[in-house]
């Protein structure tokens, strides 16, 4: 951003300063002639055919049939000097140095003319007729006849004939203003190449703006014209009302001022337009307009307007308008639009838009918009926007107030209000809606509402939902649901983590899943086919894992079915006991346990558990939970079954008095129990008791 910003204050200051040099003048060549005893005629093509430019002469003015000597390694204008002499002003336009006498008195005259085709013989039409070293210039009718003021400062005046699809003429008129009828010769016809704007626009004239600013006839000028006309400054009202009059169209300036509207071939310095600032070609320098500037080609320096900057070549510098830029080619620098900003080539550099950024192709720096940034292909360094971005492939990051889209990979990360999405991603997604990476994430999610991957390194976060069909490497924390293949790290959530493979850490949630755990797990309800570590729930159940069913006698309830599932570290312990008699005395428990080997077939079992016990048939609306604590030695007899002992310490708890609540009714208690005392409405009594039984493993 540092680049950009000294690149913007540079370009600002270079306002008013000198532009880059003009491309080398044909006069300023260097050729290489040795000649001896040849004409003059054929002495000034030698030098024109090593200079590669045409050259045109009055021959009645130059006597082309004396023998000269000609031996010059220097420019063009000291070998032409050194033939011609002083007597004629050597001027140069396009790619053409025209001979012009400097003799005569000048007084305007008319000049009338015809053209046609020299091998159909009808007449040429929308042919430029120009006034070499003048400013006036027409084109010919249906009938290929024009007329041309012209300013009469040579006794001949050289006129420039142009048509797009016929070789360039050069003809000398007197002052009698009599031009015998022109045959145009036409060019080499080559095979047809489709343009590559053959469904787009090629130039300025092909833009609305233009076309309803600028006459036609000015167009077809432009277009015939293949010159340039140099100027310091010019004035123009409108397009066609211009101190540059009928060349207007094919020169080149330094100082542009246009009080509504103007149109010219390019610029080389500084230009102001009311309306618009209308070239055909490049800018190089600063252009302000009250509404646009239009460049048919490059530009390099600053564009200021009202309403639209376009450049339909390539831009080195700045634009800034208040609705909106475009660039057809590549930009290197700032665009700054109250709307959108379009960049049809690669961007280096930033584009700031309070609606939409578009680039469709690599952006190498920044886009920052109100609403939306969009490229197809890659971008090296951010996207801002205030609801969407979307890019190929990111190595920077993605920020936005709504949506994050990254076709292909994310190397900086995503952060995005509403969803972010990228197929992989190295940096790391946050969101408070969804993250989606059809890929793997080497960062880690972070969405309030859902993340998904297919593999995740740096883990996940979400008050929602975490899902990842491959790996998670770091862990994941999801107050809904944690899901993932593989597992390493550990999950945690207040309702369901499953994992279909293998989870290496640990499960804490409500509900736990895991085909293969091996770690730990914590929760409600623990589920596994195989567990080489811990469950530690309400419920806890694996496969593989540790089942037992006991039937015992205890000081109580002579007969008990009791049945444990988990881990031999902790354990379920569910059970029914029932006294065997008429008194419908019975009892349901529930409790947790663990078991420590002693030895090869001697175990340790600590157990506490909790039953409440009906001492009637009829279902007693009371407390009457009598809680034991055990220490039950077992010894194995063959693989599965055992035989196990060992005392309780009972605590009885009941609420279970009579009617007048007089008197507690329970009768569990031994009548002198080793603790009694009554807390509120509760009867507390403790007493050393027993259990043994039989078990069996399964």
């Amino acid at each position: 951003m540092a680049r950009v910003v000294k690149r913007l204050v540079w370009s600002l200051l270079a306002v008013g300063l000198p532009c880059l040099a003009m491309a080398q003048p044909i006069l300023k060549r260097t050729v290489r002639v040795d000649a001896q005893r040849v004409r003059l005629s054929e002495a000034l093509s030698l030098i024109a055919r090593d200079g590669r430019f045409k050259l045109s002469y009055n021959a009645a003015a130059v006597n082309g049939d004396s023998l000269v000597d000609v031996s010059t390694n220097g420019t063009v204008e000291a070998a032409l000097r050194g033939l011609i002499g002083s007597r004629f002003e050597l001027k140069e336009t396009g790619n053409h140095i025209i001979l012009l006498d400097q003799g005569g008195v000048r007084r305007k005259f008319v000049i009338t003319g015809a053209i046609y085709d020299a091998k159909s013989g009808g007449p040429v039409a929308q042919a430029s007729v120009h006034e070499v070293d003048g400013k006036n210039a027409t084109s010919s009718d249906a009938l290929g006849t024009f007329t041309l003021d012209v300013g009469g400062e040579r006794d001949r005046t050289a006129l420039l004939v142009m048509r797009r699809e016929y070789h360039d003429t050069v003809v000398y008129v007197g002052r009698d203003g009599v031009m015998p009828r022109l045959a145009l010769q036409k060019r080499a016809i080559l095979e047809p190449v489709e343009p590559i704007c053959l469904y787009d626009r090629c130039g300025v004239e092909d833009l609305g703006v233009a076309r309803l600013l600028v006459p036609n006839s000015q167009f077809n000028l432009a277009s015939n014209l293949d010159i340039i006309e140099y100027r310091k400054w010019q004035i123009s009202f409108v397009p066609n009302v211009s101190s540059n009059q009928d060349i207007a169209p094919v020169a080149v300036n330094d100082f542009s001022f246009n009080v509504l509207a103007g149109y010219s071939r390019g610029l080389k310095g500084f230009e102001v337009g009311g309306i618009a600032n209308i070239e055909s070609h490049d800018v190089e320098g600063l252009q302000i307009a009250g509404v646009t500037n239009l460049v048919g080609r490059n530009t390099k320096g600053v564009q200021i307007a009202g309403t639209i900057n376009h450049t339909m070549g390539t831009l080195e510098g700045v634009q800034i308008a208040g609705f909106g830029n475009t660039v057809w080619d590549t930009l290197a620098g700032v665009q700054i639009a109250g709307g959108a900003n379009v960049v049809k080539g690669g961007l280096t550099g930033v584009q700031i838009a309070g609606a939409c950024n578009v680039a469709t192709q690599d952006v190498d720096g920044t886009q920052i918009a109100g609403a939306v940034n969009v490229t197809p292909k890659d971008v090296k360094k951010a996207q801002i926007a205030g609801a969407l971005n979307i890019g190929r492939q990111v190595s920077g990051a993605q920020i936005a107030g709504g949506v994050n889209v990254a076709v292909d990979s994310v190397g900086g990360g995503q952060v995005g209000f509403g969803a972010n999405y990228a197929k992989h991603v190295s940096g790391g997604q946050v969101s408070f809606g969804v993250n989606v990476v059809s890929g793997d994430v080497s960062g880690g999610q972070v969405g309030f509402g859902a993340n998904y991957a297919h593999d995740v390194t740096g883990g996940q976060f979400s008050f929602g939902m975490n899902v990842v069909p491959g790996k998670v490497n770091a862990g994941q924390v999801g107050f809904g649901l944690n899901y993932a293949h593989e597992l390493q790290g550990g999950q945690f959530s207040f309702g369901v983590n499953a994992v279909s493979g293998t989870a290496k850490g640990g499960q804490v949630g409500s509900l736990n899943y895991a085909t293969r755990c091996e770690g730990w797990q914590i929760g409600v309800v623990n589920i596994s086919d195989t567990i080489t570590g811990t469950s530690i729930g309400i419920f806890s159940f694996a496969r593989r894992g540790y089942h037992r069913l006991d039937v015992s006698t205890t000081d109580v309830f002579p007969l008990s079915l009791m049945i444990r599932t988990g881990t031999k570290q902790f354990h379920n312990i569910f059970g029914i006991s029932t006294s065997a008699q008429d008194d419908g005395r019975w009892g349901f428990l529930y409790g947790f346990g663990s078991e420590i080997r002693l030895g090869k077939q001697n175990h340790l079992n600590i157990e506490l558990t909790g039953e409440q016990v009906q001492e009637q048939a009829r279902w007693i609306e009371a407390v009457n939970i009598l809680g034991r604590f055990g220490a039950h030695y077992s010894h194995d007899i063959g693989k599965h079954l055992l035989l196990s002992a060992g005392p309780n310490f009972n605590l009885l708890v009941s609420d279970w008095r009579n009617t007048d609540r007089t008197a507690y009714l329970s009768e569990l208690a031994p009548d002198d129990p080793l603790y009694e005392q009554v807390r509120g409405a509760m009867n507390l009594q403790g007493w050393l008791g027993f259990r043994a039984g039989v078990g069996l493993r399964f």
